[in-house]
């Protein structure tokens, strides 16, 4: 504002011996002083709005979580913070049909009146059916609901309206508001608030804040409402998911032993304990022997999973050889590799450390991967197991001459059912895998605080896998032995051994 534009600070420059101001310029300067009043009022007021809706908003941010600490966390501080007389917060209960209060703040003059009546001026629920109730029809009708006279707020049995008056006369309560909280054309409840001036005295920032307030309730109990059903859904679907462990579990027991009873008579039928049969007979029961096995080996994968994955599995480490172990294992599987005619080696180095493991779970990883690299490497190809040391850790490396592996496809391999789908034809074959070994093996590499991986150039170079182990230490074995035991539950068990 230039000083050309204030008649009173013009002439005060311009008479500098101090001469009286004309009465013109005192009226500018009352009506300039009732402008910055005014001015500073709405400032205030705007400071004001502001603070109160910060503070909801942190309460909102600090406690999405917690419906009812959100509801009266907001009601105490617009009682406190807006000069609001009363403020409930009501919420729909499907169950119930009826509106349940869960948010409750009043002002410490009508708590005294409250003790001198011995009465409560609010009620903690209301039936839908109570259709005379504004707050019910604030509800039913999604519109906002006005009313001066404390007793339609009120609207409990055992007060009178006579008592609702003189409560309203005690408190200076002069108007009552009902806000229906929608969000998303639905409605979650109702804010009721009580004020001691009539609508036609709110100013701008007051309405502003109601206006801004309601919007800001109703989202934020909506968050919380669907938090806490993604909550109870994350419950429901853990108490599924232990149905659905206990009853694979319960029915890959319950299998096994009628397949191998199967399994173990098909075998005397083929190999002719039962007498001569015919050329033709044996490749239908040849057939019914292999489909048999891989059903076998599907039910063990799933009983192994089942295992992991509720924390049944039992983990025994110790200090453990490597080298030895893997040899034990090639030579194991080494009559399988002959009669497929693929070259298997053990590359090992004298200087390969031992290493922290479950002998018997690290085995059930070797025979996944080799057999893997079998099924995969046709006649007159290689397989080769090497070790590589470095950084505490000892990388068991299974390399072969199969058909490889596309990049994109790496991803699935270690998921459950993971096939592949152009090698689609080799999993149906008797010899092929259900899906589940590599699963299975990451698993227990990753309980032994090692990490699994596959490598490959591409179809028709070769794959990769390798795993790492660490390199024992008897600080480690001790504190992997210590978890392993706080983990371990009453119920525990091992992994049943797939054969190749």
């Amino acid at each position: 504002m230039s000083l050309s534009r204030v008649p009173f600070l013009r002439h005060f420059i311009d008479s500098p011996d101090g001469l009286p101001i004309p009465s013109s310029s005192t009226e500018d300067v009352k009506h300039i002083t009732e402008e910055m009043y005014k001015k500073n009022a709405e400032l205030a007021q705007r400071n004001k709005t502001l603070s109160i809706l910060r503070k909801i908003d942190e309460i909102i941010l600090g406690s999405v979580t917690d419906l009812h600490q959100i509801a009266q966390e907001v009601c105490s501080i617009l009682v406190s913070d807006a000069d609001y007389k009363i403020v409930s917060l009501f919420l729909h209960d499907k169950a119930k049909r009826s509106l349940v209060r869960i948010g409750f703040g009043q002002t410490p003059a009508l708590q005294q009146v409250e003790q001198s009546l011995s009465s409560n001026v609010s009620v903690s629920e209301i039936p839908l059916s109570s259709q005379d109730n504004i707050i019910i029809q604030a509800f039913r009708d999604k519109r906002i609901q006005i009313t001066t006279s404390f007793a339609d707020i009120l609207m409990r049995e055992g007060i009178t309206v006579e008592q609702a008056n003189h409560i309203q006369e005690l408190s200076n309560i002069k108007l009552s508001v009902v806000f229906p909280l929608i969000v998303r054309n639905d409605i979650l409840g109702t804010m009721v608030v009580s004020f001691s001036q009539l609508t036609e005295q709110f100013s701008e920032y007051e309405r502003d804040l109601l206006d801004r307030l309601v919007s800001m309730v109703g989202i934020a109990l909506d968050n919380a409402l669907l938090y806490n059903e993604v909550q109870d859904s994350n419950v429901k679907l853990q108490a599924l998911d232990k149905l659905k462990d206990d009853f694979v579990s319960l029915a890959s027991h319950e299998l096994r032993t009628p397949m191998t009873a199967i399994k173990s008579y098909l075998w005397m039928a083929l190999a002719g304990k039962g007498g001569e049969i015919s050329g033709k007979l044996k490749f239908y029961l040849q057939r019914a022997y292999d489909a048999t096995d891989r059903l076998i080996k599907l039910v063990n994968d799933m009983l192994n999973i089942s295992r992991i994955e509720s924390g049944r599995i039992t983990i025994s480490i110790q200090r453990v050889s490597l080298v030895k172990l893997v040899q034990d294992v090639v030579f194991e599987v080494m009559p399988r590799a002959q009669e497929l005619g693929v070259k298997l080696s053990v590359t090992a180095s004298l200087g390969v450390p031992d290493v922290i493991a479950d002998s018997d779970k690290i085995k059930e990883v070797l025979i996944n991967l080799i057999g893997n690299s079998l099924k995969f490497t046709p006649a007159n190809g290689t397989i080769t197991v090497s070790f590589f040391i470095q950084n505490g850790v000892v990388k068991t490396i299974i390399k072969d001459t199969g058909s490889g592996i596309l990049p994109e496809d790496i991803p699935k391999l270690f998921q459950k059912f993971g096939f592949i789908q152009e090698s689609y034809i080799t999993n149906l074959t008797a010899n092929s895998g259900t899906g589940l070994g590599l699963y299975i093996s990451k698993a227990i590499v990753e309980l032994h605080e090692g990490t699994i991986v596959a490598e490959s150039e591409g179809r028709g170079k070769g794959a990769t896998f390798s795993f790492t182990l660490r390199v024992y230490t008897s600080d480690d074995l001790a504190r992997l032995q210590k978890r392993f035991h706080s983990d371990e539950q009453q119920v525990s068990v091992g992994l049943i051994h797939r054969q190749l």
